[in-house]
């Protein structure tokens, strides 16, 4: 999916946060071996590389809920870093869900999540996702709540344990 393609968002995040944790918070979004800290939603993340991400490095979260292994499959499709002004952008493609190996979530059809840090001027993280779903799903109105709860939660993930340092 192209971000440009899609000129209207579907929901659009943002949070200030203080400098000293832009910082924190972008060393924790880029490294994927600090995703199972602040990421609550993935008790665990499988990828063939670990470390600071790369575009087209595809990593899946893990999780258990009653007694099912639910795994999201996200793709890596931009990591940038600039210096003037300072930020950081990470752009992610969600290549589906499965449960306990079975093809789930078919509601949504594309979901492309956004992630920028800006360290200068109105500081802080905006997180801006484009989403598509099926028709049914969006009849029923459960497409879009269900990409929406997905974004919302690493949103509130990142700002709120995001910024908090961990020992590898």
């Amino acid at each position: 999916m192209n971000v440009m393609d899609m000129q209207q968002p579907n929901l659009v995040l943002r949070c200030r946060v203080p400098k000293a944790q832009l910082t924190i918070l972008e060393m924790n979004l880029l490294n994927l071996n600090n995703w199972p800290m602040w990421n609550k939603y993935a008790s665990r993340i499988l990828s063939e590389k670990q470390g600071q991400l790369s575009i087209n490095q595809r990593f899946d979260l893990h999780r258990i809920i009653a007694q099912q292994l639910i795994e999201d499959m996200w793709l890596v499709r931009c990591v940038k870093q600039g210096k003037n002004p300072k930020f950081c952008q990470l752009i992610l493609e969600w290549q589906g869900q499965t449960i306990n190996g079975r093809v789930s979530a078919l509601a949504i059809k594309e979901l492309v999540v956004d992630i920028t840090i800006l360290h200068e001027l109105e500081e802080g993280v905006e997180v801006t996702a484009w989403w598509k779903v099926t028709r049914l799903s969006s009849a029923l109105g459960f497409g879009s709540r269900l990409s929406r709860k997905i974004v919302q939660q690493i949103f509130d993930d990142l700002t709120k344990y995001g910024i908090s340092r961990f020992e590898e």
